[in-house]
């Protein structure tokens, strides 16, 4: 039992790799090849930024005898890195997965279910450790010479590592469960938890080069303390160096905290995965209720549906958050950005900039990307109801350019302000951002039509790991990298001024478009999906 279990949870959490969801079939081996090619790239390419980082600590720490030291850093990069990467869907695998009760209610003890959902967490948490730990080993092994002992050693720290990991992640999606019960607005709290930790993330890696030089100068003194408050992780570094009594230290420090942490969790497991988190409980009070239109029922509950959401929120939803701070940031450093137009020279493409850095923070907003896919199993009830499914469709639409429209305003009043744009571009700069704000709307309903998933069993599988809203995120930077390029091609055969005139025509044609095809073929799609 407990093997099937495994089975069936990593076969989820790879499905996208072997099958295509929207049919339901297995993908062809090439298109698993690609795929896997896909994201091996954009590992890499996340890998070069640690291997840069490895690359500046390692020499200097091994000459200087700390070469311990450099595993403790790395390690603890790589734990860091690898608890941000499936914390945020670790609370939902363990205790919001779809199908809980219907195992719950399966004669398999909980302790085996949890089991196999932590080893789902556990491969996303490996994901993201590989992606540090790979260059930490290439670059150490760059720097001193290889022993078939040291290569032992590190494989099974980078082992004990990922297991490190697990245990982070499954506390606190546990902790997260425990308060949920006691919040009324739980998502509103997670959402806002969140980005003070991606904050946090941000703000550390904007200044990682300052902090690697401070560690390089005061090495010895940043070692020492080290060895006082996380003694176990001096061993990892020790066992890094082939100290065997240093490892198995270091691995019965890691196996016992799994142990208890997993004896924890069994134990409130159950308790946890049926209780209904969050929700008030109200005395009954009769009260008229307000009769709605269609379009605004339907609005309310793409509304509703997108604050049910954490996940939804973030992953779909900062630049709600991020244009009006990008617009008080924009005043705050106002005289900065004056003074690097100017020094940069840029003053006879500071509209294009313009648009295209609004329209960048807008694409932070991919609501429709994954609105179709969300529906899941419930998508009949849609169908069923006197609604047509060019009113569902529409009413996605609404909620995507209400919420992304609204907080473009400041940004779009900030720019304007700040570069005192003439009368023509006061007017097209708005108008090329809203009409690319409209596209991207649009564009997101219609690959999500094509490419829908509604067999999944977590909300972050539609939400954060789809080709489809990887399609809609990444091709809204390609059509504003496209649209700067081209106006650099063109340049010498008309102005600016044309150029805003043609791409807003361009923009106004193409959407329109898109949205014919929605109102028709889109929604005869939408109607057969269930």
């Amino acid at each position: 039992m407990t093997k099937a279990l495994l089975k069936k949870q990593m076969m989820e959490v790879f499905a996208w790799i072997y099958k295509n969801r929207k049919t339901g079939k297995l993908r062809s081996k090439q298109g698993m090849v690609g795929y896997i090619v896909l994201y091996l790239l954009l590992f890499a390419l996340l890998g070069s930024v640690f291997f840069v980082a490895a690359i500046t600590l390692c020499e200097p720490l091994v000459m200087s005898g700390l070469g311990w030291f450099y595993w403790c850093l790395m390690g603890l990069i790589s734990v860091f890195f690898g608890v941000f990467g499936s914390v945020f869907n670790t609370y939902a695998s363990l205790y919001q997965a779809k199908d809980n009760d219907f195992l719950l209610s399966m004669p398999i003890p909980t302790s085996r279910i949890l089991l196999a959902r932590m080893v789902g967490v556990y491969a996303m948490g490996l994901m993201y450790l590989l992606i540090v730990i790979v260059p930490t080993i290439i670059v150490w092994f760059m720097t001193v010479s290889i022993s078939v002992s040291g290569l032992i050693c590190v494989l099974l720290i980078s082992i004990l590592l990922s297991i490190l990991i697990l245990v982070l992640a499954a506390v606190l999606g546990w902790a997260v469960a425990l308060i949920a019960g006691k919040l009324k607005h739980k998502n509103l709290v997670t959402v806002f938890a969140s980005l003070v930790f991606i904050g946090a993330y941000y703000y550390f890696y904007a200044r990682a080069s300052v902090m690697l030089q401070d560690l390089l100068r005061n090495a010895e003194n940043v070692s020492n303390q080290m060895k006082i408050v996380l003694y176990p992780l001096y061993h990892m570094g020790l066992a890094a160096e082939g100290n065997w009594l240093s490892m198995m230290f270091f691995a019965a420090c890691v196996l016992a905290v799994f142990g208890i942490v997993y004896a924890v969790l069994s134990f409130s497991f159950l308790k946890l995965a049926t209780t209904n988190r969050g929700a008030a409980r109200k005395a009954y009070k009769e009260q008229a209720v307000k009769v709605r239109s269609i379009e605004s029922a339907l609005l309310q509950k793409e509304l509703r549906r997108f604050l049910g959401s954490s996940n939804y929120m973030l992953n779909c939803g900062l630049g709600i958050l991020f244009m009006p701070l990008g617009a008080a940031a924009l005043v705050w450093k106002a005289a900065d950005v004056r003074m690097f137009l100017e020094l940069a020279a840029l003053d006879n493409y500071i509209p294009l900039i313009a648009a295209a850095g609004i329209g960048v923070v807008a694409t932070m907003n991919d609501i429709t990307a994954p609105s179709v896919s969300l529906e899941g199993k419930s998508l009949w009830l849609v169908q069923v109801f006197p609604v047509t499914a060019k009113q569902a469709l529409t009413a996605k639409l609404k909620l995507h350019l209400l919420l992304t429209v609204i907080p473009a305003i400041p940004l779009i009043a900030v720019v304007e302000w700040l570069l005192a744009m003439t009368p023509f571009y006061a007017i097209f700069v708005p108008v090329v951002s809203v009409l690319f704000i409209f596209l991207m709307a649009v564009l997101g309903l219609v690959i999500n039509l094509k490419m829908p998933n509604l067999n999944w069993t977590n909300e972050i599988v539609p939400i954060k790991q789809s080709m489809g809203v990887m399609f809609a995120l990444f091709g809204g930077w390609v059509i504003i990298i496209v649209s700067g390029v081209l106006y650099v091609l063109v340049k010498k055969f008309f102005g600016m001024e044309v150029y805003f005139v043609l791409i807003s025509l361009l923009m106004l044609m193409v959407s329109g478009m898109l949205y014919r095809w929605l109102m028709t073929k889109g929604a005869d799609i939408f109607q057969s999906l269930a």
